[in-house]
């Protein structure tokens, strides 16, 4: 009997020793899994954490900082930043000021010498309470670092038959956030940081420039985006959160959007019909306000659909994570858009309506779903997702459920991506890695594969035909492989990053641009050295530190009161609570990341427990084994329920909402209020 009470004690031992084992964290390229802090009413408040300069090379001072907040005045225990594994302190901005219940600002400073990923996110404590910032389900990533300052950045035009190079056009500082050719490659529409530019392609000098008035510093992985209609009659452009639709004969926009100026954010991406009747926008870090209205502040992410008869969309759709990119049926009349972080899903909406035909299930745990393409007809559309959860899924309109999906080597992020008008044929390439593949829309299996190394592929187009796809890296190269061939048919070299690629629907020309944003936070080709027998990142003496330009602050002020108020909209119209959404969308990632970690030692003891039972059972005939079976199992059950700590992952997720619905106060370097502005 002793020993059978032995037994049964190492059995309910079975669950916590299990469940005690480590979740595996890493910092390059892995997932981050940080465990989450239960907010109260009295902790304090964490805002506005951030890194500047937000990228840049090595050898550059970078500042991070935050403001902590304290409804009572109370002094925090600690304010410190996690910073790639390590806990480090950090300092007032200003050692005068303790005014904890208005915020003071605290910062760490910092010198990269190495060429690699940054992982951070705030900590801290006023003695009854913890806040956390710059963290939603893993920590933030800056600053995001450059062998390249970007000061050459260029567009150019590639004969395909020649596979040379027909003009160059240079941007210099300026990034590429966009190339588009009308179908019979007569006419080349571009976007740049703040300007929009129309050429013939038979010129190297642009018919036409337009400035935007973005007044945003360069650089960044929220780019804009610039499409154009079959014929270039029509060109829409989104720069710095402003819409613009343009007629080819003019500089002058058509009309412009920025909802009463209470639109924020800019956009992904963006999307025009070939018939140049519809566009639509990926908008990120956008939404819109009415000033003074509880309930109105919907600063979240949008996607915005318009006639463009009207600079009024005909709706908008907005969910709790940047929309990563849009793209519209040949008619405007289906619509594929794809989202990030918290949301991760794959969208396809009809023109009639902002409620998604197929909104699916989260495709990844912890990354953003990147790219969306449509076939010309609507009926087929294809999605990129990102690191770790690296893959390419094919969609019908009519089902939530993929067709088929292809994991990507090692997972890595799919940021290039395309479809052919008939849906027969899907081109992709990876960033880690530099794979590119041609698929039949009839199999996960490529029909044709490439990789290219030592390069990190972030742009990508596919002939209408599905014959060949042009390929961008970080190696400043284009490539042009041809289905079948095992060698690039050409191979043309830019100044800088390879980050925008269109093929023009006769495949006549290639269009190029150069820029970093499509290569934010990745980690691109490795930079390691062997030293005595093992492999460390390569480091840079800094001979000088670069000093940047002093950075315009802003600190952020929470209304509480509407805060809690964050409605989601339709159209104009409130249909329930984000929150709601968020704790209903986060139970599914609970629960998926239950199953994942502490699920798999759950159904170890649960097998361990009635395969005992059945043993002592058949050896000793005695019916009350059952009985404790039933009771082990009961616990097993309640364990598993304590474990999921429902309240405490929605009380974070809430506490990001609240944190995303606030007010702003634009103050100068001493302090000085100048301007306030209610989001």
């Amino acid at each position: 009997m002793k020993k059978l009470i032995f037994i049964i004690f190492i059995l309910f031992l079975v669950p916590f020793l299990a469940l005690a084992e480590d979740k595996p964290m890493t910092n390059e390229g892995g997932y981050v899994t940080i465990p989450k802090i239960k907010e109260t009413e009295n902790s304090p408040i964490l805002i506005n954490g951030d890194v500047y300069p937000f990228w840049g090379p090595v050898c550059q001072r970078y500042t991070y900082s935050v403001y902590y907040k304290d409804k009572e005045g109370r002094a925090p225990e600690y304010v410190r930043m996690y910073f790639n594994g390590d806990w480090l302190d950090m300092e007032k901005a200003d050692p005068k000021n303790s005014n904890y219940k208005s915020g003071v600002k605290y910062i760490y400073k910092f010198v990269p010498t190495k060429i690699g990923s940054n992982f951070y996110f705030f900590e801290a404590s006023n003695g009854v309470g913890k806040a956390r910032d710059s963290i939603i389900d893993s920590p933030d990533n800056g600053p995001v670092l450059f062998e390249s300052g970007f000061l050459n950045n260029e567009v150019v035009l590639i004969d395909k038959k020649s596979g040379q190079l027909v003009w160059r056009y240079p941007t210099d500082e300026e990034w590429i956030g966009g190339v588009a050719l009308s179908d019979d490659g007569k006419y080349l529409a571009v976007q740049s940081w703040g300007y929009v530019y129309l050429f013939e392609t038979a010129n190297p000098e642009p018919l036409w420039i337009f400035d935007a008035g973005n007044t945003t510093s360069i650089g960044g992985d929220v780019k804009g985006g610039i499409d154009i209609s079959a014929d270039g009659s029509k060109i829409f452009a989104v720069i710095g959160g402003k819409a613009f639709l343009f007629n080819k004969n003019s500089s002058e926009p058509v009309w412009d959007y920025e909802a009463a100026e209470n639109f924020s954010g800019n956009a992904h991406n963006v999307a025009i019909s070939t018939d140049g009747k519809y566009v639509a926008a990926a908008m990120a870090g956008g939404g819109e306000c009415t000033p003074g209205v509880i309930g109105h502040c919907k600063n979240q992410d949008v996607l915005i659909f318009w006639d463009t008869q009207n600079q009024e969309p005909l709706w908008k759709y907005q969910t709790l994570g940047n929309f990563h990119d849009v793209s519209l049926s040949s008619d405007g009349s289906f619509l594929a858009s794809s989202t990030g972080c918290p949301d991760r899903r794959a969208y396809i909406f009809s023109k009639d309506s902002n409620e998604p035909l197929v909104r699916s299930e989260m495709l990844t745990r912890d990354c953003p779903v990147h790219k969306a393409q449509i076939s010309a007809d609507g009926s087929l559309a294809t999605f990129g997702a990102e690191s770790g959860n690296g893959a390419v899924f094919l969609f019908n309109k009519d089902s939530p459920n993929y067709l088929w999906k292809f994991p990507t080597p090692q997972g890595s992020s799919v940021r290039a991506l395309g479809i052919t008008p008939d849906g027969n044929y899907i081109g992709a390439a990876t960033l880690s890695g530099g794979y590119a593949y041609i698929f039949s829309k009839d199999s996960a299996e490529p029909i044709s594969s490439w990789q290219v190394k030592g390069a990190a592929l972030g742009a990508l187009d596919i002939s209408d035909d599905g014959s060949y796809i042009a390929v961008g890296g970080n190696d400043n190269k284009v490539r042009i492989f041809e289905k079948g061939l095992e060698l690039p048919i050409a191979e043309i070299t830019l100044n800088e990053y390879v980050g925008e690629i269109d093929i023009s629907a006769n495949g006549q020309y290639i269009a190029a641009g150069t820029s970093g944003s499509v290569y934010f936070f990745e980690s691109l080709v490795s930079t390691k050295v062997e030293v005595a027998g093992e492999k460390v990142e390569a480091e840079t003496t800094c001979t000088e530190i670069i000093e940047p330009e002093p950075e315009e602050e802003t600190i952020q002020l929470t209304d509480a009161t509407e805060a809690e108020e964050v409605l989601s909209w339709k159209d104009g119209k409130e249909e329930g609570s984000l929150q709601e959404e968020a704790e209903k969308d986060n139970w599914q990632d609970i629960l998926k990341d239950f199953i994942y970690h502490e699920g798999r030692f759950i159904i170890l003891a649960f097998l361990v427990f009635l395969i005992v039972t059945i043993v002592l059972f058949v050896k000793f005939k005695k019916k009350w084994f059952w009985l404790i079976f039933i009771v082990l199992v009961v616990i097993l059950i309640g364990l598993s329920i304590f474990l999921v700590r429902p309240v405490e992952r929605n009380l974070q997720v809430e506490s990001d909402l609240i944190n995303k619905n606030i007010n702003k106060v634009q103050i100068n370097k001493d302090g000085i209020i100048i301007e306030e502005v209610v989001e």
